[in-house]
């Protein structure tokens, strides 16, 4: 399972430590997966288990993330995370790659694309937003959002004893979660509970800077810019990042394509990872070439 791979560490560019994966194929062509700010590697068990036999899959747990330390200049910039892709990327030597982002991740991409395009040879991004998320699909909200965060870094260390076990120890809190349309009735629960689990231990001190930078970051410009076949997957459900966002990026990035799944929320990959997986293949062998 990919919650259980080791990971090994490296030290980033300003000297942060980051906990980084290596998986899949090793000689096969290279993505580099971006996780979303509630993701690690376990996000992609579905994609990465489908193409672990042909490809070679490279992450990593953003800065003061789950295995990765917190930097000593509380830098938790948008670019910042790029250049702690672009170093990772060095530390396995690898040149050219597909990169493929989840949420928080999309924005990272587009600014792993500004810092260094000559080194992507496709997009993949799925329920994200180009940038000010909140601005674009909440008007009104960043206020409110941004004050949550300040007390959720506040309650997190106090609640986190008796909450966490009976929230991923029973059943009910996903059984809600899919009667509200939270998620879909089809979420892979067996990736969801271990997730939130390990998501609920972090550190939301850290967590609230990364929302910070994430609601101010805006990537708008680079759309225009982007020369490499696109894919853009979206969720008719996605309470985070409206449907409506993924349709402008496809307006405005040359060379894009959706795919938009009605019933699935946020986390589309672990609802309909057959259906994704699929329309990933097509996308890697008609568009890419990726995959002979």
């Amino acid at each position: 399972m990919l919650s259980q791979i080791q990971p090994s560490y490296i030290s980033s560019f300003d000297g942060t430590r980051l906990a980084v994966y290596d998986v899949g194929k090793p000689k096969g062509p290279t993505v580099l997966l971006i996780n979303g700010l509630g993701g690690n590697l376990a996000t992609w068990k579905h994609i990465v288990g489908n193409f672990e036999d042909r490809i070679r899959f490279i992450s990593f747990d953003y800065r003061g993330m789950y295995k990765s330390k917190a930097p000593a200049n509380k830098d938790y910039s948008m670019e910042t995370h790029a250049k702690d892709a672009l170093a990772v990327l060095e530390y396995f030597g690898v040149g050219e790659v597909l990169v493929m982002g989840w949420s928080m991740g999309v924005q990272v991409c587009l600014e792993f694309y500004r810092l260094a395009a000559a080194r992507v040879i496709g997009l993949i991004l799925a329920n994200g937003a180009y940038g000010k998320p909140l601005d674009k699909g909440f008007p009104g909200m960043k206020k409110l959002g941004l004050l949550s965060m300040d007390l959720l870094a506040v309650a997190a260390p106090l609640l986190r004893p008796f909450l966490v076990k009976p929230l991923t120890s029973s059943k009910l809190p996903v059984k809600a979660a899919k009667l509200s349309g939270f998620v879909s009735e089809k979420l892979d629960e067996e990736v969801f509970v271990p997730l939130a689990r390990d998501f609920m231990q972090l550190d939301f001190v850290n967590y609230r800077e990364c929302v910070r930078s994430l609601v101010e970051h805006d990537a708008e410009h680079v759309l225009g810019r982007i020369s490499v076949p696109t894919l853009i997957i979206s969720g008719g459900r996605d309470l985070f990042t409206p449907a409506h966002i993924s349709e402008e990026m496809v307006e405005r990035i040359p060379n894009a394509e959706l795919l938009h799944i009605r019933d699935a929320s946020h986390y589309g990959a672990v609802e309909y990872p057959e259906l994704i997986n699929t329309r990933i293949s097509n996308f890697l062998r008609d568009r890419l070439h990726f995959l002979s």
